[in-house]
């Protein structure tokens, strides 16, 4: 990986850091100084450097996102650093101009990935084409992986900030467009399905690979999207693909999924963070939740920990949940009231040191993660809600079951328990699979997106997004100086603001800030 770092920037577009905000000084250099691109893509060799540089990049792009994007904003999490930022963050305070909050609003990472998928989507059909150096299956599969690294930057995108400019062509000049305007969240979005085709139709279904993306991750983000945008059976037929995988049968087996996900029967695509590999770039789970060095800047709250430690036996009152002891340090903590008492870590990514059964909390400098993007689970409990919204209840709750009884909690959801009419058992039912999926996603960057997605609307009227209003305003109300749910303005704060340095740099955005935020 090191050897193609700089390789892969010096073939890469400009549009990245033009789109960003950051790109004056870049656009006075040639983009192309080192390698030009009709001199590097000759063989397989050159093709799988620059797609580990996509990776590379992709890493990046997620290092700290995965987490500031997806969940910080959750009802998961409580404040256990002193940042500046971590207080905006969980108080709903966001700005566009706001220097502390830059490294999560500015766009550098993301649309640098996105320039080079669009490099290697224009250059390898001419390589299948003509099948440079016997290598048409190697480039058919890494065409389809650069589609769905696109995809999937895109639907990170659009759920962060709804709209964004869409760059599907890869620029190689400083006089090629260089800016681009918002689109739609329907163009965007038709974006996204039109590259999750193209991946479907290239990518290698290889259920071993469990750091590139293969045809199940594809699968597995297609079935995301659909959810999104509450297409049910969209989303069912989708997640019908997702062949090859099998429930774990033990904690054990669960707790491998995050050490040992080569290994695991349910993991299909992760991304490996290495502090060693990647300086600086490699401590985002530690930094956030888990270092042994430093202060964690955040703490999940007992409000969503005490559903661990409340699943017990009825009779014996054991606890049944091994997702606790594998997320937190029960020898230290052996009950809630002490767990709330403290600021605790969370060690659901590091591994159990055999003799003390304590977690080995790696330090910022050391720290190497196996996070997963897309795992068995997450896609059968997106399909468990929507077999629950068309009303194939009991097949909804059978996935709910199938996923506490790996774990050991085998108190079962049953039918019975649910009345109304179909509709109202369908809704009751995805908030139990909701619940499953809070427990079972903790820290994977899941929980935001899950709150916003059910009756998402993008005008943000008080009509909409009941459950994240149901959800998360008790929790802003507890918290001084926090802004909740309640008026247009309110629920504009979905939705992250555009940095501002990206709209002074693309005069396209000027004027398309998302609201409430100002330029």
């Amino acid at each position: 990986m090191k050897k193609i770092k700089n390789i892969f920037f010096t073939i890469s577009a400009t549009i990245f850091l033009l789109v960003s905000g950051s790109g004056c000084s870049f656009l006075e250099r040639d983009p192309l100084e080192t390698v030009a691109p009709d001199n590097f893509w000759r063989n397989q060799k050159d093709v799988e450097a620059f797609m580990a540089g996509v990776y590379n990049s992709l890493q990046t792009t997620l290092r700290t996102n995965w987490f500031d994007w997806g969940e910080v904003r959750s009802d998961n999490v409580t404040r256990a650093g002193t940042g500046t930022a971590q207080t905006k963050l969980l108080n709903n305070v966001l700005a566009g101009n706001d220097n502390d909050l830059n490294s999560i609003t500015d766009w550098t990472n993301l649309y640098r990935t996105i320039s080079l998928c669009n490099t290697a989507i224009n250059r390898l059909p001419p390589m299948i084409e003509s099948n440079v150096a016997a290598g048409e299956v190697l480039y058919r599969d890494k065409l389809g992986q650069a589609y769905a690294i696109r995809a999937m930057l895109y639907f990170y995108a659009l759920r962060v900030w709804g709209g964004v400019p869409i760059v599907d062509t890869p620029i190689e000049s400083v006089t090629e467009q260089i800016n681009f305007p918002r689109a739609t969240v329907a163009e965007v979005k038709a974006q996204i399905l039109s590259d999750l085709d193209g991946a479907i139709a290239n990518i290698g279904g290889n259920t071993a690979i469990k750091f590139y993306i293969q045809r199940p991750a594809v699968y597995a983000l297609k079935t995301d999207v659909h959810m999104w945008f509450q297409e049910y059976n969209e989303a069912i037929s989708a997640s019908n693909n997702i062949s090859g995988y099998s429930w774990v049968t033990n904690g054990a087996g669960w707790k491998n999924i995050f050490l040992n996900p080569e290994a695991s029967t349910e993991t299909i695509f992760n991304l490996y963070w290495d502090a060693v590999e990647f300086g600086n770039e490699g401590i985002g789970v530690c930094q956030k939740f888990g270092s042994g060095s430093n202060t964690s800047q955040y703490t999940f709250g007992g409000n969503v920990i005490g559903k661990y430690y409340n699943r017990v036996d009825p009779v014996t009152n054991r606890k049944l949940d091994s997702r606790l002891w594998n997320s937190v340090d029960t020898v230290l903590y052996p009950t809630l009231a002490i767990y709330e008492t403290t600021v605790e870590k969370f060690g659901k990514f590091m591994a159990v040191d055999p003799v003390t059964n304590r977690f080995t909390y790696i330090g910022n400098d050391q720290c190497n993660v196996k996070l997963p993007i897309y795992r068995y689970a997450d896609v059968m409990l997106l399909r468990a809600e929507a077999l629950a919204r068309t009303g194939s209840h009991q097949q909804a709750l059978d996935i709910v079951n199938a996923v506490r009884n790996r774990v050991g909690y085998t108190i079962q959801a049953r039918l019975s328990d649910y009345s109304g009419t179909s509709d109202q058992i369908g809704i009751a039912i995805q908030r139990t699979v909701l619940e499953e999926r809070q427990l079972e996603l903790l820290g994977e960057g899941k929980r935001w997106f899950d709150l916003c997605r059910i009756g998402n609307i993008y005008d943000y009227s008080l009509n909409g997004y009941e459950y994240l209003r149901e959800i998360m305003n008790p929790v802003l109300s507890s918290r001084a100086g926090s802004v909740v749910y309640n008026s247009n303005e309110a629920m504009g704060r979905i939705l992250y603001p555009i940095n501002s340095a990206v709209i002074n740099a693309n005069p396209l955005l000027r004027g398309k800030q998302n609201p409430p935020y100002s330029e």
